[in-house]
């Protein structure tokens, strides 16, 4: 006699992370972790945009709106052309709850909601280290 043992295949897409990266903050502060902004050949910013899709378990994820001076160098050590420019970009903060020491963790996905092209347009995760 055989026996027939139902299984089941489950197919998961996640998207891939554009970039993982570490933080240490104090514990309970409210601490910018980085800022995001997007400019074209004319220096003019495009519109940047945060949404958190895996929030830590021990604080919380917000974003602002910020000016940023564009720094000489970019994060491949390329020069930039709208170096010393003040853009528009957004801001992303981590806090911890009160009193909270030790490891946490968050996604975002940093978008350009007007350009669903943008080679920019990724997730970011990032591990966070609070210290008390």
């Amino acid at each position: 006699m055989r026996k027939i043992i139902p299984f089941a295949a489950f197919c998961v897409f996640a998207p891939t992370l554009g970039w993982a990266l570490t933080a240490a903050v104090p514990s309970g502060a409210k601490t910018q972790i980085t800022t995001h902004y997007r400019v074209n050949s004319q220096c003019r910013p495009s519109r940047v945009e945060i949404k958190v899709v895996a929030a830590p378990a021990n604080g919380t994820v917000t974003s602002e709106q910020k000016d940023i001076v564009v720094p000489p160098l970019n994060g491949k050590g390329e020069t930039q052309q709208c170096a010393g420019k003040t853009v528009a970009g957004v801001a992303v903060f981590y806090q911890s709850k009160t009193g909270f020491a030790g490891k946490d963790s968050f996604r975002y996905l940093r978008f350009n909601p007007n350009d669903t092209n943008d080679r920019f347009n990724v997730e970011i995760g990032y591990d966070v280290t609070v210290r008390k």
